[in-house]
Parts: C-alpha cells; structure tokens; sequence
C-alpha cells in the first residue's frame, strides 16, 4: 500500500471495514460517506480533524486540498476563545 491514499490506510487500520471507521468517528459520520471519501481519495475538509482523531492519520494525509497549516494557524487558540 506504498501508494495508498489517507483515506484507504484508515479504512485498513479497522480491518478494511468502512462501516467500523464510521463508528469510530461518530458524530454522524456513516459508512456512505467512509464510502464516498474511498471514492474521491479524500476525506471532507469538515470532517478531517474527526477521522484524524480517530486514526492517527494527519489531516494533510486525508485531505490534500487543504492548506491545513492556514487552517491551524486561524483557529483561536484555548486562552483566546476562554476571553471571546
């Protein structure tokens, strides 16, 4: 699997099951759209930090469309949003 996109190694890391990623993930996520991502090669932007979380598998890694870094560096850091 040297070519294997974030996706499939993270389907592969719940033994190749789509329907055990879901359930790992949660929050909604079912195996249509652990499906949908094997299918594009890519996990949805919103949902990346779930699946990330869930498999060890960096955001870069499941979604190649993001600037993750950008993203990271917008988000309100724990003493900023504790100060609104």
């Amino acid at each position: 699997m040297a070519n294997s996109t974030g996706i499939q190694r993270a389907v592969e890391s719940f033994d190749g099951s789509p329907s055990k990623l879901a359930k790992a993930v949660g929050g909604g996520v079912l195996r249509q759209h652990v499906e949908h991502w094997l299918k594009t090669g890519r996990v949805s932007a919103e949902r990346c930090p779930e699946v990330a979380a869930a498999t060890g598998i960096r955001c870069e890694d499941l979604n190649d469309q993001v600037n993750w870094a950008l993203v990271r560096s917008s988000e309100p850091t724990k003493t900023e949003a504790a100060h609104g």
